[in-house]
């Protein structure tokens, strides 16, 4: 028993220390400002990734090899379609209609903007982001580190989900389970908050 509560008051300390979105700390050494719509428009959208050809801008203070961010963001696409629709990773590549009859535009039209942490955002509930997709903007900015124990990019499904039909208030989000769920994610004993 004893050594099951030093267990949890380190692994608490710990993951307080990883993945307080208030303490994140960018490489710049000062905490990321509040990221809106009008900055990302503002953004020269000059990389594509390989497969989808997905218009990117990366912030100069992302860390991490370009190439390896842009093919990250194609293998996940790819990784989201085929598990949540029928036809597959194809359907990135053409307009495809989804439940309700909108008509999503291919992939290439995706404009994605990559900051380094989790960052300050205008969204409903929350004033810090993982990933926001602007419905009507096609457009997702989309942190390559996050406030959880979780893989790069962690959220970037889960903001595909949302292109892809599921709605900005989430009620539908049990019909993307778990093709959105971020990979490599530990389940902390608590809520960290959004």
């Amino acid at each position: 028993m004893k050594l099951k509560i030093i267990f949890a008051l380190l692994f608490s300390s710990l993951t307080n220390l990883a993945c307080d979105a208030g303490d994140l700390i960018p490489e710049s050494g000062s905490p990321l400002p509040l990221i809106t719509l009008d900055d990302a428009e503002s953004q020269e959208y000059e990389l594509t990734t390989p497969l989808y050809r997905i218009r990117v801008s990366i912030r100069e203070d992302v860390g991490g090899n370009e190439e390896n961010i842009l093919g990250n963001l194609d293998e996940m696409a790819a990784n989201f379609l085929d598990c949540q629709f029928d036809e597959g990773a194809n359907i990135g590549f053409d307009k495809f209609t989804i439940e309700g009859g909108e008509e999503i535009p291919p992939l290439s039209q995706l404009s994605v903007f990559v900051v380094p942490f989790t960052f300050r955002c205008e969204a409903e509930n929350r004033d810090t982001c993982d990933g926001i997709y602007y419905f009507g903007n096609d457009l997702i900015i989309i942190a390559r580190e996050n406030r959880g124990l979780c893989d790069n990019f962690a959220f970037w499904k889960h903001e595909l989900g949302h292109r892809y039909g599921m709605a900005g208030d989430h009620s539908n989000q049990g019909g993307f389970e778990p093709c959105i769920d971020p990979a490599g994610c530990i389940d902390l004993p608590f809520e960290l908050g959004d």
